[in-house]
């Protein structure tokens, strides 16, 4: 029985020496996960200031190219007798488009657009005679 519990304690002893005691190694472990964290958190912050710089360039871009735009009408303007409406024309009225029926059925669909108005979409029978919805695809 003496035996059994002095190999018992020996195999306890080489367990707690090959298991712990490597608080040095833990340590190094530790340092390179911080310092692997800081540079991940320094690249993010890099690239979030490249973005910002991006965005920031793209908007006075565009900020001149309004302005450069707005100059160029008022220019424009100025040109052809100083008033921004066109010089003082009258706009142009359109005359209404006039409605052809569709040959070959009944189906109350004009080629200009529905009957029932309200769609700009020009639509046709299809060969069968069937109804036609606003999307011209059959029911």
């Amino acid at each position: 029985m003496k035996k059994v519990t002095f190999a018992m304690l020996a195999a306890g002893a080489v367990l707690l020496a090959s298991c712990g005691g490597n608080a040095d190694a833990d340590k190094a472990k530790a340092a390179a996960d911080s310092a692997r964290v800081a540079d991940s958190l320094a690249a993010i912050e890099a690239s979030a200031k490249a973005q910002a710089a991006a965005d920031s360039a793209r908007m006075a871009d565009s900020l001149a190219a309004v302005a450069a735009a707005a100059e160029a009408e008022a220019a424009s303007a100025k040109g052809k007798g100083g008033k921004a409406s066109g010089g003082g024309t009258k706009p142009k009225t359109e005359t209404p488009k006039t409605e052809e029926p569709v040959k070959g059925g009944s189906t109350g669909v004009t080629k200009g657009g529905s009957s029932m108005g309200g769609s700009d979409k020009k639509t046709e029978a299809p060969a069968g005679g069937g109804k036609v919805t606003k999307g011209g695809k059959p029911m």
